[in-house]
């Protein structure tokens, strides 16, 4: 027998639907700053989609607004095992350990982050290289740290903290900045550059090979750079003390 169901039951919001709203409400009462009543809601969107990604990473960003960074760990953690590839849960995870100082795994999890994202994404990817570069530079792979931070700018040209970061940690050679021993590292870069040239290969055999290298930089600046040219330094282009540094020879042919 047909039957008309009221006009509010024929109406009512499929789970996919109600889904939406809840996100909605929630992300509103994120941009209010009422952290509780997203946690609330995000939980409420939870009890209907238990296996979502994407709302347990929502819901950990509340914890990290807050500064309750464990709290966070807990809830990305049960988005990584749910979907091990969804990539926002892998870059708050980043974000997360490099809070906590676990700056070895901030480092794997942007890492695995850049491997995730989609070739359009630059503005996310220049961001990651961002992050990536603090937590390199915190575990001193400054280096890498500093190629990070160039990446994003390739990326996202106008990447801010990159630029800072530049602008702070680099040195007149574009090298991680040592203040007192900014010219001493670029002549040994340069010999040690200029060693593994002569031979034809990329990197030192063992450390003896690389200590051998060391100490003839160190005689060579001792003997040779500081006493005729060590109070002028300050006061020589960067690109006259290359030039120098290049010109002073220190390996038997």
């Amino acid at each position: 027998m047909p039957r008309k169901f009221p006009e509010a039951i024929r109406n009512m919001p499929n789970l996919k639907d109600m889904r939406a709203m809840g996100i909605e409400l929630a992300a509103k009462k994120v941009f209010e700053k009422d952290y509780e009543e997203a946690k609330r809601l995000f939980a409420k969107v939870l009890e209907i989609s238990p296996n979502d990604a994407h709302v347990l990473c929502l819901l950990a960003n509340v914890f990290i607004l807050e500064g309750n960074f464990k709290k966070a760990e807990e809830w990305l953690n049960k988005a990584l095992r749910t979907n091990p590839d969804y990539l926002w849960a892998s870059y708050h995870m980043g974000v997360v350990y490099h809070e906590l100082g676990d700056f070895e795994n901030s480092i794997k999890m942007y890492e695995k982050a850049l491997e995730l994202f989609s070739k359009g994404d630059k503005d996310e990817i220049a961001d990651t290289y961002q992050n990536l570069g603090c937590s390199m530079w915190e575990v001193r792979r400054r280096e890498e740290a500093i190629e990070a931070w160039k990446t994003s700018l390739k990326f996202n040209p106008k990447q801010r903290f990159a630029k800072k970061n530049l602008k702070e940690f680099t040195n007149e050679y574009g090298m991680p900045s040592a203040p007192m021993f900014d010219d001493y590292y670029a002549f040994t870069d340069i010999k040690n550059k200029e060693y593994l040239a002569s031979k034809g290969k990329e990197d030192f055999d063992d450390i003896k090979e690389a200590n051998f290298v060391l100490h003839k930089s160190k005689d060579a600046w001792n003997d040779k750079i500081l006493p005729k040219y060590g109070a002028k330094l300050n006061r020589m282009k960067t690109q006259d003390k290359v030039k120098l540094f290049n010109d002073t020879k220190i390996f038997d042919k």
